[in-house]
């Protein structure tokens, strides 16, 4: 037996063959098809489209046989790729390439083989159209001429598939381009509501003290004793714009890995101490500091950063913690919990069903948009959650989510 010779261009060979991404694919009806016309046509029982990569011969389509691949060096079809024209063996044990070969003298007996190259865009001869019989026998023109054109047309399948592949994956990637252009629209058109429902009220309160008569003729004593209601309508613009910011640039951003929920939570507890300080609102957490999840620590500092915000905001001499508790080692329940004034049920189930014109005052007349709590229920969305909230009114709230361990 002699072992197929290697191509002179195998490694350019080996990538284009590779570049299709056909190798170890299902089988195909339209390549079925090929190799049951060309067992008819040249009255063999055994036809088969095979592809040859770096240490075998795989069947793309195969009639006669019930193997999906030999080793490439005992290969007929190895011979096959290293040459342009019709390969034919007529008699595979009179000829010294093939007479002791395990497939002419073991299980299929090959006497007979006939096969054509099956040749890439570029030039490279990737595989072969073949047939195959126990008993030496010829092709006659017209079946040699048959071959030919079934191998050239197995060639233009294997484009036309690429082709489908590529054009398919383009439209997959327009899809999502669309799909953000259309988060894009429907972000626009929403953050136009609110800055319409939500900005132009503090401001126009305060632009119209500023032009009324009593501020002209006000003493300046007077005047100290408004700025601090002037100075929450701007903190309420101020907050707006952060949460403004942050939901423009969550859009199509989602980053996962795995953190530390303490130090997230830490994190939050000395950026709002102060306004919860300042309301007599006591802030703590009860989390272990080696429990970590996996999830985006942006959005999870802003759920947690809103869900305290809002709390502190309802909440007047009283307490608010943040608890976190694994359960069944998958995930952790994270809650924030306050005592302050609680909701009615009614508006509770606004805010479940994401309602985006929520808008409400707490304990000392702070105003909200409820822009934030609608950026939570996406952020969790995101994260396969959802955010749970348990409230009686004058007794408090709980709002609560889970996201997976680490």
């Amino acid at each position: 037996m002699i072992t197929p010779k290697i191509p002179h261009n195998e490694k350019e060979r080996l990538a284009e063959l590779y570049s299709y991404s056909i190798l170890d694919t299902e089988s195909e009806k339209d390549f079925d098809d090929v190799v049951e016309l060309a067992s008819i046509i040249c009255e063999a029982p055994i036809s088969l489209v095979t592809l040859i990569d770096s240490s075998r011969q795989w069947f793309k389509a195969k009639k006669g046989v019930n193997l999906d691949s030999t080793a490439r060096e005992i290969s007929f079809c190895g011979h096959t790729i290293n040459q342009n024209e019709l390969f034919v063996v007529e008699d595979a044990s009179k000829d010294e390439r093939f007479h002791d070969n395990p497939f002419v003298t073991a299980e299929f007996r090959i006497h007979f083989y006939a096969g054509i190259s099956l040749v890439s865009e570029k030039g490279y001869n990737i595989g072969t159209l073949c047939v195959l019989d126990s008993v030496p026998r010829k092709l006659d023109e017209y079946q040699r001429k048959a071959l030919e054109i079934l191998g050239n047309q197995i060639s233009k399948l294997i484009e036309l598939r690429d082709k489908k592949k590529q054009l398919e994956s383009k439209i997959r990637t327009i899809a999502v381009q669309n799909e953000k252009l259309e988060s894009l629209n429907k972000m626009n058109t929403e953050m136009t509501s609110i800055i319409s429902h939500d900005m132009r009220g503090p401001i126009s309160s305060v632009l119209s003290y500023f032009d009324s008569n009593s501020f002209k003729k006000s003493a300046q004593e007077e005047m100290f004793q408004l700025f601090p209601v002037i100075k929450q309508s701007i903190q309420g613009i101020h907050n707006l714009i952060e949460n403004l910011l942050e939901w423009s640039q969550s859009v199509g951003e989602f980053h996962v890995k795995p953190f530390s929920v303490h130090d997230c939570v830490e994190e939050v507890i000395m950026l709002l101490q102060s306004q919860a300080t300042k309301k007599n609102v006591t802030l703590s957490a009860s989390i272990d500091k080696e429990c970590k999840v996996m999830a985006d620590p942006s959005m999870l500092r802003f759920i947690l950063r809103n869900l305290v915000g809002n709390a502190i905001k309802f909440t007047e001499n009283g307490e608010i913690t943040i608890s976190a508790i694994k359960k069944d080692n998958e995930v952790l329940f994270i809650a924030v919990k306050d005592n302050g004034i609680g909701m009615p049920d009614t508006l509770r189930n606004r805010i479940i069903k994401g309602d985006k014109k929520i808008s409400t005052t707490g304990t000392r007349k702070e105003k909200g948009s409820g822009l934030g709590l609608k950026l939570i229920n996406e952020f969790l969305e995101k994260h396969n959650s959802s955010l749970k909230i348990e409230s009686e009114e004058n007794s408090g709230s709980t709002f609560s989510f889970t996201l997976p361990l680490a």
